[in-house]
C-alpha cells in the first residue's frame, strides 16, 4: 500500500514538473548588465537583440545626438504559422523621464501585413536619437512583438541617455539654445566625423534660440560664418546671413523655431589645404550676448 502512495506521489510529481515545463515554452526573462535592456518573452521567443548605432553593431545605451540607433531583433519564433505564412506585429514607443511619450509607432510593419514568409525572421524598430539633452533627461525605448493570429508577446526595454555631440566647440554668453549641430543634407544626417565630402551639402542647424533683447517686440541677431582653409585662405564667408533683418529686426517666435546655414563647397581637387575650420557666430545687435561656434573639418 505504502509502495502504491509512492508511486501515485511520484506520478502527480511528474505530472506537475511536465505541466510547468509546457507551459514555460518560449517563455524567457533576460537583463543586460552592461546596457540595463530587459526583455520577456511569453510564447515569442529571440535568439538575441542587438543593437546597432550608425550601422554598426555597438552594444551602449549613450548615443550621441542624432545617432541612428536600430534594434535587431534575431530569428523570431514562437509566431503562429498559417498557409506557410506568421503574421508578426511590431510597435515602438520612446518615454522621457518616465512620464512623457515623445515618440509612439504603434504599427511598423505595415507593409507585411498579409504576413510573410521568411525564415528565419529577423525584425528591425529604429529611431533617431534626436532629442533633447542639456538637462540630463533619461530615456527609455519599449518594442513589443506580437501575433497576430495568436496571443504571444515578446518585450523589449532599453533606457537610454543621449549626449551632445562634440564635434562643435559652442560657448555660449547670455543666448540659450536647445541644440546646436551640423547636418548633412545629402546623406539626411548628423555629421559625427571631421572628415566631409566637398560633394555633399551641409547645414548648419541652431534650435530654439532665446535671450536677445527685445527692442519694440522684436530682435536683432548677427549671424556671421567663416571657413578657412589651413593657410588661411577663405573658402566661405558671411558677415551676416540675417543681413535682411539687421535693420528691421525679426519675431523672436521666428528666430526661436530655427537658425540654418548652407555650406556647399566647390573645389578642385588638391586644392584645399587642410585641415579647415570653421567658425560661426550668432551676436545680440543690441548686447553683448553671442553664441560662438567652431569647429575643424577635414574636406575631401
Amino acid at each position: 500500500m505504502k509502495n502504491q502512495v509512492k508511486k501515485i506521489r511520484i506520478l502527480i510529481l511528474l505530472i506537475v514538473i511536465t505541466t510547468l515545463s509546457s507551459c514555460q515554452f518560449n517563455q524567457s526573462v533576460n537583463k543586460d548588465l552592461t546596457t540595463g535592456a530587459y526583455s520577456r518573452g511569453d510564447g515569442i521567443g529571440i535568439d538575441d537583440v542587438i543593437i546597432e548605432i550608425n550601422g554598426t553593431a555597438d552594444n551602449r545605451n549613450e548615443f550621441v545626438f542624432g545617432e541612428k540607433v536600430n534594434l535587431v531583433f534575431n530569428n523570431v519564433s514562437g509566431l503562429t504559422n498559417s498557409n506557410g505564412k506568421t503574421f508578426p506585429e511590431l510597435s515602438m514607443h520612446i518615454v522621457k523621464n518616465e512620464k512623457d511619450t515623445i515618440l509612439s509607432n504603434p504599427n511598423l510593419l505595415e507593409s507585411i501585413n498579409n504576413g510573410t514568409d521568411l525564415s528565419p525572421l529577423q525584425l528591425h524598430a529604429n529611431f533617431r536619437a534626436a532629442f533633447p539633452n542639456k538637462n540630463n533627461e533619461k530615456y527609455k525605448v519599449f518594442v513589443e512583438i506580437s501575433d497576430k493570429k495568436g496571443d504571444g508577446k515578446f518585450n523589449y526595454e532599453l533606457p537610454f541617455t543621449v549626449k551632445e555631440n562634440d564635434l562643435l566647440d559652442i560657448k555660449s554668453n547670455g543666448i540659450e539654445y536647445s541644440t546646436i549641430y551640423l547636418w548633412n543634407e545629402t546623406l539626411k544626417q548628423p555629421v559625427f566625423d571631421s572628415n566631409v565630402s566637398s560633394e555633399h551639402l551641409f547645414i548648419l542647424i541652431l534650435n530654439d534660440i532665446e535671450g536677445l533683447e527685445l527692442t519694440d517686440e522684436k530682435v536683432f541677431p548677427i549671424f556671421s560664418l567663416d571657413l578657412t582653409d589651413n593657410n588661411g585662405n577663405k573658402i566661405l564667408s558671411n558677415p551676416n546671413l540675417l543681413s535682411a533683418y539687421e535693420n528691421v529686426g525679426v519675431n523672436p517666435k521666428d528666430l526661436k523655431s530655427q537658425v540654418t546655414a548652407k555650406l556647399t563647397f566647390t573645389k578642385t581637387k588638391g586644392t584645399i589645404n587642410n585641415p579647415c575650420k570653421l567658425t560661426a557666430k550668432l551676436k545680440d545687435k543690441n548686447s553683448e550676448k553671442e553664441v560662438n561656434i567652431s569647429t575643424e573639418l577635414y574636406i575631401n
